[in-house]
């Protein structure tokens, strides 16, 4: 029996080392960053705060184009990041390339801009399949706690005639979702929220609110427990799990999916493990200079998966993901059975929701 379990360990140690450096698949979701500046100061955001150590900078259609070149395996785009992306003069343009390609393209933005009404009429017309507006609160006075220098009412007024420039064509999409972050400043007003979502034609999404605590290479000005006190909520329902106890480290059990199913491209090209890296000096690759067959498959995203699944491994190669603490490095099986189901749900049901949504948009 002791043989049979020591083989078992054998076995599994080198099925997951495989996995990490030979045998897994290309992803086929991914963020990517148009521009890396934003309008507006929210107070959790490392680019509302001004923290970024990257210049700030826009990227071009041609950039796109060569990123998407070296990707022709995505499905799915979630075409924002670090900024506000219709900052980025050539986003429209950007959405249209993808959507011919067949790509479900979503954007969330904070839509505190103006823009003339063929503005509204050509997104739809873009093939845009979702689109995220950040409107947290239900006046101009809860919206502006985290809101810092956007406008309530124009946000909404966009809103309106997003819906409205959806009626006059009879589309589909873009999906129009209204997030709404909860907090202590605007958890009264939910039900006033849902009932203007109704009458708006959009649908709702209360957001549970994190407080930056998952940020693995910013350092914010406040402690955590300052950030917590501030901004969560009495209501426990709309309270992130972890925030309900004392904090404790790792802050998530399991593995860290990420690495193993997606990835984020920088406005210039590089590319970061997770959504939680933010600093210049932790990109794992150049995707204008080198094959994503080359980055995926280098050693900062081999050694930084393997570090799950071998104990004391401390390669000479280390990265941002050996000073993180959002994972810990000592998973149970379950944890690695749950790691195998969320990448074959990336690769199985996920192309099939797109497929799902295509048709449904027709």
């Amino acid at each position: 029996m002791l043989k049979f379990s020591n083989a078992l360990k054998k076995y599994e140690s080198h099925f997951f080392s495989q996995l990490a450096a030979n045998w897994l698949p290309y992803p086929i979701a991914l963020h990517i960053e148009p521009i890396n500046v934003c309008q507006l100061r929210c107070p959790l955001c490392p680019t509302g705060l001004r923290k970024l150590n990257y210049a700030p900078q826009s990227m071009s259609f041609e950039t796109f184009q060569a990123i998407l070149a070296k990707l022709p395996f995505v499905k799915i785009i979630g075409l924002y990041r670090a900024g506000e992306p219709f900052l980025n003069p050539d986003l429209q343009r950007m959405i249209r390339f993808a959507s011919a390609k067949d790509i479900y393209v979503f954007i969330s933005s904070n839509f505190s801009f103006a823009k003339p009404d063929e503005f509204f009429d050509d997104l739809v017309a873009s093939g845009l399949n979702r689109l995220i507006i950040s409107l947290d609160g239900t006046c101009e006075e809860t919206y502006a706690t985290y809101r810092v220098d956007g406008n309530f009412e124009l946000v909404l007024d966009n809103m309106k005639k997003m819906v409205a420039a959806k009626k006059r064509v009879h589309s589909k999409t873009p999906e129009i979702i209204w997030q709404f972050l909860v907090n202590r400043f605007n958890e009264d007003e939910i039900d006033t929220a849902k009932a203007m979502a109704i009458n708006l034609g959009v649908t709702l999404d209360l957001k549970l609110m994190d407080v930056s605590d998952n940020l693995v290479d910013v350092e914010l000005d406040t402690t955590l427990e300052q950030r917590k006190a501030h901004w969560l909520g009495r209501n426990q329902k709309y309270i992130c799990e972890r925030y309900k106890n004392e904090i404790h480290y790792p802050v998530f059990k399991g593995i860290c999916a990420e690495l193993f199913t997606d990835l984020v491209v920088t406005v210039d090209g590089k590319v970061l493990p997770c959504c939680g890296t933010w600093d210049k000096n932790s990109t794992f690759g150049d995707l204008l200079t080198q094959s994503f067959h080359d980055i995926w498959f280098g050693q900062q995203y081999v050694n930084s998966r393997l570090k799950f699944f071998k104990k004391d491994f401390y390669p000479e190669v280390t990265t941002t993901c050996f000073r993180c603490l959002n994972f810990g490095t000592d998973p149970s099986w379950k944890d690695k059975l749950r790691l195998l189901g969320v990448i074959l749900q990336k690769r199985i049901l996920m192309p099939m929701y797109v497929l799902l949504q295509s048709y449904k948009g027709r």
